[in-house]
């Protein structure tokens, strides 16, 4: 487990108790194994903090830093939103018989559990953290898994912050012939544009890129879409075209979230 800085803001002294916890099933996204506990001095005015938990994961999986409810202590929260990392709160929600926790009566079958879920944006927002060492789960390796959403881990491609342009290379030892490329996007299974009825103030979700092009071995552009909002799109070649080497050109007008993306497939 890595060592988590955080920035805590008091009004007067007082404890925090932070948590750190997994799933017990790992590819599972609730948090109901608790693996280690601490309580950290929070001291008045805005400092920073450091978390290091001693414990070492034996196997791929998401896990959660919990921080337990002080009325008397305010967090850090940061504007950035990445592909495969989330706030999530253990809150109530009457509409949809969220009390924080299932517990049924009897052996019926269901499991207890929390609810830990995401706030809708514009709420939800990460905690500002910093992650030492950092974490390695957005590697381009993603792209060609075969998963097209987070299960053990992000299993999304992200770039840095700062490329507002990005240029994914597929190269082939041999020529292929390809007519289409699919490729997936992150476009925030969490909080989905489900109905006219519940208010969303976007139309395109922060995490997905919204500008695709396609070039060939010469550079020569063979398929563009714009406006994207969609999780998979299709780019179909004018006609067929046979290469050692594919040009993906990607780009997101949304600045709060860095360009990353699921999956390519060509065909």
């Amino acid at each position: 487990m890595p060592s988590i800085k955080f920035w805590a803001k008091a009004e007067k002294q007082t404890t925090l108790a932070v948590e750190l916890r997994k799933s017990s099933k790992p590819f599972n996204h609730t948090p109901d194994v608790t693996l280690a506990t601490t309580a950290l001095t929070i001291l008045p005015g805005t400092n920073e903090y450091t978390l290091a938990f001693d414990h070492l994961f034996d196997e791929k999986q998401y896990a959660f830093v919990c921080f337990m409810s002080n009325a008397d202590v305010e967090l850090a929260i940061s504007e950035k939103r990445i592909s495969g990392i989330l706030s999530v709160y253990n809150s109530i929600n009457v509409a949809v018989s969220n009390y924080g926790k299932q517990e049924p009566t009897g052996d019926i079958g269901v499991e207890a559990f929390e609810f830990w879920c995401p706030q809708r944006r514009p709420n939800g927002k990460n905690i500002a953290m910093k992650i030492e060492p950092a974490l390695q789960a957005f590697s381009p390796e993603n792209l060609r898994n075969g998963i097209q959403r987070p299960v053990k881990s992000t299993n999304a491609w992200v770039a840095d912050y700062d490329n507002e342009n990005v240029r994914i290379k597929i190269i082939w030892k041999e020529a292929q012939t390809v007519s289409k490329v699919v490729l997936h996007f992150d476009a925030d299974d969490d909080h989905p544009l489900e109905s006219v009825l519940l208010h969303n103030p976007e139309q395109k979700m922060p995490t997905c890129a919204d500008t695709i092009e396609v070039y060939n071995c010469n550079d020569e552009m063979v398929g563009k879409i714009t406006g994207n909002y969609l999780a998979q799109r299709t780019v179909i070649l004018d006609k067929p075209v046979q290469v050692t080497e594919l040009k993906v050109n990607i780009s997101n007008s949304d600045r709060t979230a860095p360009i990353s993306l699921f999956e390519v497939r060509c065909y």
